[in-house]
């Protein structure tokens, strides 16, 4: 997790150092092409915004970088959390998601405006810890039965893809000519991967072999009641201020 979050601010520092850099090579191009009465639609010297954001990643902070009219990038990361229930044969498990992420996207603002469409990378550090408790006093695992004795506490880790791609559209430019506080929203999926699951356990059947092969059928069983989250959707709300 460090070292994504590392290596995401890294990626913000860098847009905001060639933003600044931008902005200082564009207010001399405007200087000179206003000493031949010309127009620039696009104020080039504003073209950062600062904002907060929630959604179904998260919380947290975005920078975007106006490019043109038509093109900008924008950062955010996000952190959160939240516990669901599910069961799978006779167990029930509690889930624990840690939410850390950082995307990064490239925004093409269609016809100059408000809409756009956007495709990118989340730098993904999501963790989803499972503890399974027995139902009607059993454990049933790949079709046999065990006490809570025998399997003692059952716990899951799942893990997805660290870096996955992002494709969304919405609505607000936060970077846009004569704009400085915008609202925005987003409608987008994560492409992360079929999950990862692990299960283990601490219980007086620990070290059966059979035990521990049923356990790790359980497992297959419970990466496919998972697997719905192999596209992760993405909706997210926010406000911005233009510099």
């Amino acid at each position: 997790m460090k070292n994504m979050l590392k290596n995401f601010f890294l990626t913000g520092a860098l847009l905001l150092v060639a933003s600044t850099v931008y902005a200082e090579e564009n207010v001399a191009l405007n200087t000179k092409s206003s000493t031949l009465d010309t127009y620039d639609t696009y104020d080039t010297s504003t073209n950062i915004a600062l904002g907060a954001r929630i959604s179904t990643l998260g919380a947290g902070p975005e920078l975007s970088l106006g490019l043109s009219d038509f093109w900008s990038i924008r950062a955010a990361a996000h952190w959160g959390s939240y516990t669901v229930d599910g069961d799978t044969d006779n167990i029930e498990y509690e889930y624990d998601l840690s939410l850390a992420s950082g995307l990064v996207t490239l925004e093409w603002n269609v016809f100059a405006g408000g809409f756009h469409i956007d495709a990118g990378l989340l730098f993904n550090s999501n963790s989803l810890d499972a503890v399974g408790q027995a139902t009607d006093g059993t454990f049933t695992i790949n079709g046999i039965n065990y006490t809570p004795n025998q399997v003692g506490t059952l716990n899951g880790e799942v893990d997805f893809d660290s870096v996955a791609p992002y494709f969304g559209i919405g609505w607000g430019n936060p970077v846009a000519t004569n704009t400085t506080w915008t609202f925005f929203f987003n409608l987008g999926v994560v492409f992360q991967g079929s999950p990862d699951v692990t299960l283990s356990a601490d219980g007086l059947a620990s070290n059966d072999a059979i035990f521990l092969a049923n356990l790790e059928e359980e497992e297959k069983k419970l990466q496919d009641e998972l697997d719905q989250f192999e596209y992760y959707p993405v909706v997210a709300l926010g406000l911005t201020y233009k510099f």
